[in-house]
């Protein structure tokens, strides 16, 4: 069981690096916020189960990372598919309707993943990070990540023509 100022000096500690952690998966500093403070909450009431500052951290990082997805999850989806601009020349008005039916049926396929695999594909495709830095992220293996990207994509693409 953790002494209640070494879990203070270890919270303390800890800050930091899980608002940087919540941060990697939320766009808005509240909402990290929020996370982070409910970590440290869920680390407090679970404190008797804590011997030690690696045990917390670890501990810490995961439920941050638990709840960040949550927090995804119930979110409403923030991709911003509707940004996405395909330049042509002259479009004709059904090429328009095309594309406009096009990027409705992209943002409805991404909304149907599910809130990890639209967050590896976010991390990946909207924030440009590096599988290794997602690797990171979420605690796993670069490999691994590549993996759960790539049967994404492979999801996205079959609902997309229409398969799934």
């Amino acid at each position: 069981m953790m002494e209640i100022q070494a879990f203070i000096q270890g919270a303390e500690r800890l800050r930091s690096q899980l608002l940087r952690q919540a941060g990697s998966y939320l766009t808005d500093a509240d909402d990290a916020e929020d996370v982070v403070q409910e970590t440290l909450l869920r680390l407090w009431t679970a404190r008797e189960r804590i011997a030690d500052f690696e045990k917390m951290r670890n501990m810490a990082s995961v439920v941050c990372r638990n709840l960040s997805l949550n927090m995804l999850r119930d979110a409403p989806p923030r991709c911003a598919v509707d940004e996405v601009q395909v330049t042509t020349l002259q479009a004709s008005p059904q090429e328009e309707l095309e594309e406009r039916e096009t990027r409705q049926k992209l943002k409805r396929c991404i909304q149907a993943l599910s809130p990890k695999q639209r967050a590896l594909i976010r991390m990946r495709n909207v924030e440009n990070l590096s599988y290794a830095d997602i690797a990171k992220l979420i605690g796993t293996t670069e490999s691994s990540v590549r993996g759960m990207i790539s049967v994404a994509r492979t999801q996205l693409l079959k609902q997309m023509k229409g398969t799934v």
